[in-house]
């Protein structure tokens, strides 16, 4: 058996578009400026989550090629552990798209009990619980304390 029959295809693809994206977001943000006056500039960290991205994917292609040219047995994806994922995902897309229109308060709580309920599994009381004091605790930080203007919904909050 050849060494390319016995790598995981799709692991090697998506090693490389995410080899890709490191090299698009490192070659954006090289067109900004790395360092201002006041510190790290706005291209200092999408450089490095770039250079970090090719690197990662660099690393797990190498293992990849080591493990088909032992002959170890390549594991399988388990799609029983894609249904939380996906639905994290979506969860975290619907939130990003009522910030505006809702209100970071009411995305970010819709958020936060989407995920424990559903993906954590976790009883209604807690759920709410922890969702309201993490809503809470974020708004009191960046409102109140840092001074960050967030989204407002129709309720001012």
């Amino acid at each position: 058996m050849t060494l390319w029959k016995s790598l995981d295809k799709s692991e090697l693809v998506s090693a490389l578009l995410l080899v890709a994206l490191g090299a698009f977001v490192a070659g954006e943000a090289w067109q900004w400026p790395y360092m201002t006056d006041d510190g790290p500039g706005p291209g200092f960290f999408p450089l490095w989550i770039g250079i970090l991205l090719i690197g990662l994917s660099a690393l797990l292609i190498a293992m990849q090629v080591s493990d088909a040219a032992g002959r170890k047995p390549v594991a399988r994806i388990s799609w029983a552990g894609t249904r939380p994922a996906l639905l994290g995902w979506g969860a975290l897309v619907v939130a990003a798209g009522l910030l505006e229109p809702a209100g970071f308060v009411v995305s970010y709580l819709l958020l936060s009990m989407v995920l424990l309920r559903l993906i954590f599994r976790r009883s209604w009381t807690s759920t709410a619980v922890v969702s309201v004091v993490s809503v809470a605790c974020f708004w009191g930080l960046f409102v109140k304390l840092l001074e960050v203007r967030l989204p407002a919904g129709p309720w001012g909050f």
